[in-house]
């Protein structure tokens, strides 16, 4: 009989980001295993900003239910587990952990960046510090997307429940040509949220100085938190002909800027796994990202690796990127190889795995 088990799923519906995407494409993927009977919790006051595409096989659990109602509910026996189907385990997705009743609890850490550096996150980062910590200790099983997080997550919580690393897919990536955007003008691309920890004045920085003729540098990220200057940067980078900001972007406009990037610039300063040069890689584009712990063992040698925080060596890699041809070829082959690894049914059956051993 198939496991009956619940994914909060509200960031799918309502995120473009990282968390967001690995939401979706974990629940497509889980709707494929047959011993897994897949319940999505959806209920939120909060209208959906991606369209809502159920995976067959699926069922979407979603009414108008207000976040903070929930540990109430929970109280009356309608924890997110009944809400959801009554099912045995419930996954939380998401730094928000809905209460559930009597199911199995398992977490997903994706990065531990606001313990690394509080600043990065600004006033979020003492509350999303003790929510982790109260979920992590609440919580029968953890999944980690890397080691690296993996490691965080030890050192942050010595007393955590197993811990799995689970990296996720690249496989969701469409790989057929399109035509090329922007009228077939010469860009590099960054992608990530605005706020601190994506580190977008240093790349603005280094793109002024990389050697003309450069190529337009567009931006796609959503305005996030403790981003008042780097906003105020980014449009005046606008205004001089730099830079082309997309605040929104769906899929199919993203598979095309990405498909005919010349460069991915990747210069986040801490990530937990790394969506952008991961779907990069699978398109055969060139990434130059920061020399970090996790984006080292996302790309395995398939990255282009300098310092962000020093903005001369990322003009040097950047203009390495974009002018050095075998240098180009060497990486844009070991990316394709190393990004074919990665594959969302292989993700998938590990999860189910670590979802019948909590409830056995």
């Amino acid at each position: 009989m198939p496991l009956p088990i619940a994914l909060d799923y509200r960031p799918a519906l309502l995120s473009r980001a990282g968390i967001g995407r690995a939401t979706r494409e974990l629940a497509r993927a889980l709707a494929n295993c047959d011993d897994i009977a897949l319940h999505l919790f959806g209920h939120s006051l909060a209208r959906a900003q991606i369209p809502v595409d159920v995976p067959e096989g699926a069922q979407l659990h979603r009414l108008p239910i207000p976040g903070r109602s929930l540990p109430l509910l929970r109280r009356f026996g309608l924890g997110a587990d009944r809400l959801a189907g009554n099912v045995r385990v419930f996954h939380c997705t998401d730094y928000v952990h809905p209460p559930v009743s009597k199911a199995r609890t398992v977490l997903t850490v994706h990065d531990l960046a606001f313990v690394r550096n509080p600043s990065w996150h600004g006033d979020q980062a003492q509350e999303l510090s003790q929510r982790t910590k109260a979920a992590i200790a609440a919580a029968d099983a953890l999944i980690v997307p890397s080691t690296t997080t993996a490691n965080d997550v030890r050192r942050f919580a010595p007393d955590a429940p197993p811990t799995r690393v689970i990296p996720f897919g690249a496989d969701h990536v469409p790989t057929t040509t399109v035509p090329k955007p922007l009228s077939g003008r010469p860009y590099g691309l960054t992608v990530g949220t605005i706020e601190p920890r994506k580190n977008h004045q240093r790349l603005l920085a280094a793109w002024r100085r990389l050697p003309e003729p450069r190529p337009l540098l567009v931006v796609v990220g959503a305005i996030g938190w403790a981003c008042d200057e780097i906003v105020a940067d980014l449009e005046a980078a606008e205004r001089e002909g730099l830079v082309q900001w997309r605040r929104h972007c769906h899929d199919q406009e993203l598979w095309a800027l990405l498909q005919h990037a010349q460069v991915l610039a990747y210069p986040s300063l801490w990530e937990g796994f790394g969506f952008p040069p991961l779907e990069a890689m699978a398109l055969g584009v060139p990434v130059v990202a920061h020399h970090s712990d996790p984006l080292r063992e996302l790309g395995d040698k398939a990255l282009m690796l300098a310092d962000a925080t020093d903005v001369d060596a990322l003009v040097a890699e950047l203009d390495r990127a974009l002018h050095d041809d075998s240098h180009r070829r060497r990486h844009i082959a070991a990316g394709r190889s190393r990004a074919s690894s990665f594959v969302w049914k292989e993700c998938a059956e590990a999860h189910a795995e670590l979802y019948r051993e909590v409830v056995s």
